[in-house]
């Protein structure tokens, strides 16, 4: 038993057809979970994949350096709002387009184009609609069921089943399945309001060995599969610290696993819990079609979490949603940021999903010049393709014209500013932890140009949230000064 502890741009969307009713909405700042938008009159909207850098700020916390893949930009997109100014948006997913100009974490000339996401969706009348979900819990050794419960990963796993529970409504169905050695069915779907029944099936989860996580997402998909027809949506929610040890153990197995059941009709939301996660396979999983992940460390990030995700964690608003940028000439598209599952392949970037959020959510384009030339001279056009939940084709375009840009750092918007700061801090911080095991003193050096790069942004950006990220990068900077382990939780508590 073990013992505790990614031009031209692809992203397609079909969109969720919304019921608009009653429900409530409240706003939270705690524990990293940020605040929802204000002042332009939008609701929010993020792309899928990994929403919060609570796994690499934790591991941080706890005095080691985190793994390169734990420094993700749209999980660091995702917990702050990005808004861009534009024409007032008359569809469920609204997008809008600003540029900047400013080097790259590394220095190079760059000129940048935002996308903004957010939609028309009214939080204080949203009613989603009715679920089956189906919780895959791990109850191996490692997450903790034997060693007391209180901020192990078993139980942040209980607390956040009781609070996703009680967060259900009239026809909304609940089920649960346990993997640990084997995997069994531990509560069969019953109506979410059937409380006592579904309290008494969380109470009484216990311990079961190792850890054949493909078993226990077998199991679940099975279920899920009966589901299908009972409620609106079906989705898994998986309950783990991410560390399979029987079984599919990489990333690309469960990337199918999770493949085929999205094509069945069930999305899935991944709750990481504890440092000893393995953040390739949670990227895995959490970047297919109707998917999404968060991390949890602390018992205080589960009320946290819940009042400021719920229920936009289950609301996708768009699916795939395609996107071409062409540069003029003597440019190039070099990067993209906030694409959960693409790197740049013959000028194609994609997003699977959009969930709505309380914060507007961003994608963002780098482009370098070719034999240096000017910016002023750049005309960068972007089109966006995508396709309604009844299959209904729509399409959007945008030019963005940077001959006014005749400085070296200069934005059409705060909120592009923001975005690009953002985006250099993680890619610097990623880059550098890359180095580190390798190389610490040309780790310390990128990091440390990194963090004073973002430094300078704070002297012209009036954003307390930033400051958040300043002090991040700085105990990171400390620790690969110190020459701090890089080693992985996973083993002990």
């Amino acid at each position: 038993m073990r013992t505790p502890r990614f031009l031209a741009l692809a992203l397609s969307l079909p969109l969720l057809a919304l019921a608009i009713t009653g429900c409530m909405s409240s706003d939270s700042g705690a524990s990293g979970f940020g605040t929802g938008p204000s002042g332009a009159g939008d609701f929010g909207a993020t792309q899928g994949g990994i929403q919060d850098m609570t796994f690499a700020r934790d591991t941080v916390n706890a005095g080691r350096v985190p793994p390169a893949e734990a420094f993700v930009v749209e999980a660091m997109f995702s917990e702050h709002d990005l808004p861009l100014d534009g024409e007032t948006c008359t569809t469920l997913l609204c997008l809008r387009a600003a540029i900047g100009v400013a080097p790259n974490e590394a220095n190079e000339p760059s000129a940048w184009v935002q996308v903004g996401m957010s939609s028309t969706v009214d939080p204080d009348t949203f009613e989603r609609p009715t679920l089956s979900l189906v919780a895959v819990v791990d109850v191996s050794g490692s997450m903790g069921w034997g060693y007391g419960e209180n901020g192990t990963p078993a139980g942040l796993s209980k607390a956040l089943l009781t609070q996703v529970s009680e967060r259900l409504g009239e026809g909304d169905r609940f089920s649960i399945v346990t993997y640990g050695s084997s995997s069994r069915v531990h509560l069969s779907p019953v109506s979410a309001s059937d409380h006592e029944r579904i309290a008494g099936a969380i109470g009484s989860l216990s311990e079961n060995g190792s850890t054949n996580m493909e078993a226990g997402l077998k199991l679940g998909y099975e279920v899920a599969a009966d589901e299908i027809g009972r409620a609106e949506r079906v989705r898994l929610m998986l309950f783990t610290d991410v560390q399979p040890n029987v079984g599919s153990t990489t990333a690309s197995e469960f990337e199918r696993l999770v493949q085929e059941g999205a094509e069945g009709g069930a999305g899935l939301t991944v709750f990481a819990v504890g440092l000893g996660l393995n953040p390739d396979v949670l990227r895995g999983m959490s970047q297919i079609r109707n998917a999404n992940a968060f991390s949890l460390t602390d018992p205080e990030h589960v009320s946290a979490l819940m009042e400021d995700s719920w229920p936009w964690m289950v609301s996708p608003i768009a699916h795939d949603l395609v996107l071409q940028a062409t540069a003029s000439d003597g440019f190039v598209v070099a990067e993209g940021f906030g694409f959960p599952e693409s790197t740049l392949e013959e000028a194609s970037l994609s997003v699977s999903t959009v969930f709505l959020s309380r914060r507007r959510g961003a994608l963002l384009l780098r482009i370098r010049p070719e034999n240096a030339a000017a910016f002023d001279a750049l005309s960068v056009q972007v089109s966006l393709e995508y396709q309604t939940i009844d299959g209904e084709p729509r399409e959007e375009a945008f030019t963005k014209d940077f001959s006014t840009f005749t400085e070296d750092v200069s934005f059409e918007q705060a909120g592009v500013h923001k975005t690009v700061a953002l985006a250099r801090l993680v890619s610097g911080m990623k880059r550098a932890a890359e180095t580190y095991g390798i190389d610490r003193d040309t780790a310390v050096s990128v990091l440390q140009e990194a963090h004073l790069q973002f430094e300078e942004t704070l002297d012209t950006l009036d954003d307390p949230a930033l400051e958040r990220e300043r002090a991040f990068s700085a105990d990171l900077l400390q620790l690969m000064r110190e020459g701090a382990s890089q080693e992985s939780f996973y083993g002990g508590f």
